[in-house]
């Protein structure tokens, strides 16, 4: 079994032109992922899955390795599925699907979510998520909540506020839990990744409701995490703001 971390980037954003080429304290912004993803203690390789040059021979300058993938990819899962074929990967084999524009995102909780998919034969699919502290987040269709069942496994995940509370009040005490979007995946479950068809896929935008109504399981582990998604300008303020701290 190998153990494989996979960096899905494209070039184009909406939000954020060309977020992944931004340079932020001399590297770029895949730069700064790639390296963080290298302090993660389980994963053997990492590859970044991409559909431009310029980012293939950014992570090639820093020691990295690339897979060239179709700019017809219309989302980082598709993009990682085309990588896994070129990559020849075994069949036990575990992919770690690690977002592009999350340089902050911890590699112990990363190490802890491909050791939960070691240990547990039931899940498919293991991820990350963090309870919600800030209420303005409750309602916030950026941030995905997830519910959880008593033994740690998916219900859904939603762009609402779920759990709803009909009453409209919510407390810090509720369990109110953001996705991060970090997956361990069996590889067999991207084999099969074309083949899932998805009623709510499309309506909510999120992916990973394709596994879930296709009877797959997905174990999420509840954990804090100071991570942040590079999405704006603001977001580039708070990540140098980040760096600058962990310097003094």
């Amino acid at each position: 079994m190998n153990i494989i971390g996979i960096i899905p980037a494209r070039l184009k954003s909406t939000r954020l032109p060309e977020k992944m080429l931004i340079k932020i304290k001399g590297k770029t912004l895949i730069e700064h992922v790639f390296i963080n993803a290298l302090k993660c203690k389980l994963i053997k390789k990492i590859y970044v899955a991409t559909d431009n040059i310029k980012i293939k021979k950014a992570i090639e300058k820093c020691g990295g390795n690339a897979v060239m993938t179709s700019k017809k990819c219309r989302s980082g899962t598709e993009r990682i599925c085309e990588a896994i074929q070129k990559l020849k990967l075994n069949s036990n084999d575990i992919v770690v699907n690690i977002q592009g524009d999350e340089p902050l995102l911890e590699p112990h909780l990363i190490d802890k979510a491909v050791r939960t998919m070691q240990n547990d034969n039931h899940c498919d699919v293991v991820t990350l998520a963090s309870p919600i502290r800030k209420k303005d987040e409750i309602n916030d269709a950026s941030i995905v909540k997830v519910v959880v069942s008593n033994n740690g496994y998916a219900l859904y995940f939603s762009r609402a506020s779920i759990p709803f509370s009909r009453d409209g009040k919510y407390s810090t005490r509720d369990f109110l839990l953001k996705h991060k979007g970090l997956y361990v995946y069996r590889k067999g479950i991207l084999d099969m990744w074309y083949k899932y068809k998805s009623r709510y896929e499309n309506i909510e935008k999120l992916e990973q409701l394709r596994i879930l109504e296709n009877g797959c399981k997905i174990k999420v582990i509840i954990a804090g995490s100071n991570s942040i998604g590079i999405d704006t300008k603001k977001d580039i303020i708070a990540f140098k703001r980040v760096l600058k701290s962990k310097k003094k």
